[in-house]
């Protein structure tokens, strides 16, 4: 990566940081079991109630390892260059 591109800001670079920070936040969710519920249906009344790991928890957060990985290069790394007209 080039060191400019991580203070640049372009609509693309916007879009493709926020999906890197998602997945980044996704990741750290994942860490903890997640609480749920289940219900018989709309407006059903709620029969269970607990916590614990998603069934597919381990594949997630390989799928967003991959993501971090691959968006890493286009991290934001300080505040965005501006440009003045005529200099």
């Amino acid at each position: 990566m080039e060191a400019t591109r991580g203070r640049e800001a372009t609509r693309a670079l916007t879009e493709v940081r926020t999906v890197l920070s998602r997945a980044e936040t996704a990741r750290k969710v994942l860490e903890e079991p997640t609480e749920y519920h289940r219900s018989n249906g709309p407006g059903g009344i709620d029969f269970a109630r607990g916590r614990y790991e998603d069934p597919d928890a381990g594949e997630m957060r390989a799928a967003l390892d991959q993501v971090v990985e691959l968006l890493s290069r286009w991290r934001k790394t300080g505040k965005a260059k501006t440009s003045t007209p005529g200099v």
